[in-house]
């Protein structure tokens, strides 16, 4: 709190929501590395930061820039934290996330004097930080390669990705952001794809990493530990992989730079919109994840009201405000310093309180297709979907008694801590509790009876049936989960509950689906235009509204992970998973599901290689014994034109039968002596060494191309290719087998009816419970 802890809200713009200043003040924490050199401010790092805050449906996109200040006059460590705060219809104007944060000139390295206002600045400030950042010139410098500035937005890493920075290189790490972002808008007709991605340029312990889908993080630092600690893979600079699509060329050679967005000064009139400020004191409480895109709400939804941090005020006239598209964009700035000058107080532990970090939502992959998809998506059917709080999903084998794991939802944990204190006074009639049964979408709830406090357990009712959550070893740090019991008169498919007050300031509402995996609801059905295919066809994603929906409004609990399945209908078959049948080696990566295209350029690679080792398999088998006998038959010029398709030892002394039948009566082949259905080594090689031995003698021509050396020495070609036939047999039939698979496979990606959006459990490989089904127009 200010005047307990030193630091406090120096300036700010005057009409910020209580909830947004609380969220801010949250994140302007900072620690030094290297406390003994914090007189010298260039050896601890600078931060800078994009997140996306998520407050009751209002969407903020907040910039944060840390820096650290040296020592007081009391010798102890300074920083000052600065913030810029957008709202979702300011972004279209704007360049980058990360340009800003590096060009923008209005940032403040200092602060000196009393709390006060800033000076009101033009939207034209921002033209400065509209510039070129391609080709990739960071990339290459430091990785060698300028492609790896796409590795960034490929699946692996939009899901959340550590990234291994050394020390002192946060600069240089935001200027490879600034090349990242820039290949999503190039020719700047999409200004909102930038906004989609949280970064930090140097991740604290104190960060949720929830925030951030790209989080530079140092070796040996709190935040790298504790990363290791969670087994989360760190991957330095120099492995991001280089895809295979056309932005690595964009970034290497940097083809048609975007023409950034900017801000034209308006002439001064009296119709300009002003901020004003005030101080606020600061407050320290756990905070709750926040997504990192901007979701879908519903239409009717009430304006959520505008933010107004500290402003750098902004000075905008009506003519601007037409022309740029610009709703008074919110300039907040955060400046927590120390404000101890002549009002000296003993510090205490300036420690915020930190939750155990959430587990990381997984992130839908972004899938692709190969056929592109002409309809425009519905958005309303988006409404089914759309909420005013985060939905936490569980699947479990039991409904009725289960753990739930808390350390995700923090939201939950504050309710927790505030119950069992039972120091709110009427808390409990504050909460309102709406449960549903059997949907996966938001659905009117009936309202439930909160219980008292009881034993460390938070209990509900509703009728006959109940919900209790048993706290007890999660409060007394034993436990990273609660235990739950729940009574039903008949075991539903899911249960939901959407946790919610009778008024804002007690908290932030939010919900849990727990869904029965052995028989889970029936799923959504949405259109199949929600999956979009790029130009050529090779790839695809989620529509942006949808994908965003999904990030926005919804969390996977328990390790589950979103996957996107592709489905095939045969005849008079039910309809199952494409790769079902699929052989291992066959099935595509996790993430990787609709690259159809890929997939079967893979396949008709494989089969290619088949028929090239088949045919070297088969090469000795096509001399032409038949032109060698003067024979006219095309069937039987040779083996091959003999017994297309099916090389058999037999068929090879089939085919000897036939040369010497076809032959005239008066033809030397019909002195010797064939056995065709032999199968006896020793006499098959008698035999053909009989065969060799008269065609010599009859046409000496011929010996030197009927004559095979190999390895176990010199032999006659009849013999050499029976017993080639005989070894190869098992593997030529493998071949013809996994040809035909190929075939097969390459049909069924063109028949796939519909795909699925399935949560699926990674620790039991098969299962899947289908939440959407894309299908229809």
């Amino acid at each position: 709190m200010s005047g307990q802890s030193g630091f406090c809200t120096v300036a700010r713009s005057a009409d910020l929501r209580a909830a947004l200043v609380q969220r801010l003040e949250q994140i302007s924490s900072y620690h030094y590395l290297r406390v003994a050199e914090a007189a010298t401010a260039n050896r601890n790092p600078t931060v800078s930061a994009f997140r996306l805050l998520d407050l009751r449906g209002a969407k903020y996109y907040v910039l944060t820039r840390i820096q650290p200040c040296g020592l007081d006059f009391t010798a102890r460590t300074n920083h000052l934290a600065h913030h810029l705060v957008f709202q979702p219809d300011e972004l279209a104007a704007l360049p980058t996330p990360a340009a800003l944060l590096r060009l923008w000139p209005g940032w403040l390295k200092s602060w000196q004097g009393e709390p006060r206002l800033l000076d009101e600045i033009g939207a034209a400030a921002f033209a400065s930080a509209a510039k070129s950042f391609l080709p990739a010139q960071t990339w290459a410098r430091l990785t060698g390669d300028g492609g790896r500035a796409a590795g960034l937005l490929e699946s692996e890493c939009v899901r959340g990705c550590y990234l291994a920075s050394p020390p002192g290189s946060e600069e240089e790490v935001l200027a490879l952001f600034c090349e990242t972002l820039e290949l999503l808008n190039p020719e700047g007709r999409f200004p909102l794809r930038p906004w989609r991605h949280g970064f930090t340029t140097f991740l604290q312990a104190e960060d949720n990493p929830n925030d951030f889908q790209w989080r530079a993080c140092q070796e040996n630092t709190p935040a790298f530990k504790q990363a290791m600690t969670r087994s989360a893979p760190m991957i330095p600079l120099r492995s991001v992989r280089v895809p295979a699509n056309d932005l690595v060329k964009r970034a290497r050679e940097g083809a048609k730079p975007p023409s950034a967005p900017t801000a034209t000064p308006s002439k001064p009139s009296s119709s300009s919109a002003s901020v004003s400020v005030r101080r606020e004191s600061t407050s320290r409480s756990l905070s709750a994840p926040a997504p990192l895109t901007e979701g879908v709400r519903a239409k009717n939804a009430a304006r959520a009201e505008r933010p107004a941090l500290l402003d750098v005020n902004f000075s905008i006239h009506s003519a601007t405000l037409t022309s740029v598209g610009i709703v008074v964009a919110v300039l907040a700035v955060l400046l927590l310093i120390r404000y101890s000058a002549g009002h000296r107080q003993t510090e205490p532990a300036r420690q915020a309180p930190v939750s155990n970090p959430p587990s990381q939502p997984v992130v839908l992959p972004p899938p692709k297709v190969s056929a592109p998809i002409a309809a425009e998506p519905d958005l309303k059917q988006l409404n089914c979907l759309v909420g005013d709080a985060t939905t936490y999903i569980l699947a479990v084998p039991n409904l009725t008694r289960f753990r739930l794991p808390i350390d995700s939802i923090s939201t939950f944990q504050n309710l927790l801590h505030r119950y069992d204190r039972q120091d709110e006074g009427a808390l409990p009639n504050d909460i309102r509790l709406e449960a549903t049964t059997d949907h996966w979408d938001f659905w009117p709830g009936s309202l439930m009876q909160v219980g008292g406090w009881k034993a460390q357990q938070f209990s509900a009712s509703l009728g006959a049936s109940e919900c209790v959550f048993d706290y007890g070893e999660w409060m007394d740090k034993k436990a990273m989960s609660l235990g739950v019991q729940a009574n039903f008169e008949s075991v539903p498919r899911s249960f939901s509950i959407r946790f919610g007050f009778t008024s804002p300031t007690n908290g932030d509402p939010f919900r849990l689906l727990i869904v029965n995996e052995n028989n889970p609801p029936l799923p959504l059905r949405l259109a199949k235009a929600f999956v979009q295919t790029d130009r050529q066809g090779l790839s695809a994603s989620l529509e942006a509204p949808m994908r965003d929906c999904l990030l926005t409004n919804f969390a996977l609990l328990g390790g589950w992970q979103w996957q996107l399945q592709p489905f095939i209908k045969p005849k008079a078959r039910p309809a199952q998973y494409l790769y079902k049948d699929w052989p291992a080696e066959d099935i595509p990566a996790f993430g990787n599901e609709l690259e159809f295209a890929r997939i079967g350029h893979r396949l008709r690679e494989q089969g290619q290689n088949l028929k090239k080792r088949l045919e070297v398999l088969s090469q000795a088998l096509g001399r032409p014994l038949g032109t060698f006998l003067g024979m006219t038959n095309e069937h039987l010029k040779s083996f091959l034109a003999f017994s297309p398709g099916h090389l058999t030892p037999g068929r090879f002394l089939a085919y000897l039968s036939e040369l010497k039948k076809s032959a005239p009566d008066k033809s030397w082949i019909k002195q010797w002596q064939d056995q065709p259905d032999s199968d006896q080594p020793d006499e098959v090689a008698g035999n053909l060494q009989l065969l060799y031995e008269l065609w010599s003698q009859k046409e000496s021509q011929d010996q030197p191309l009927l004559t095979v050396t190999n390895k176990s020495g010199t032999t006659n070609y009849f013999f050499a290719s029976w017993r080639q036939l005989a070894e190869n047999l098992k593997e030529r039939e493998q071949m013809r087998d996994q040809l035909d698979n190929a075939r097969e496979r390459l049909e069924e990606l063109d028949q796939v009816a519909y795909i699925g959006l399935m949560m699926v459990d990674p620790k039991q490989p098969g299962t899947a419970l289908e939440m959407i089904r894309f299908e229809g127009p």
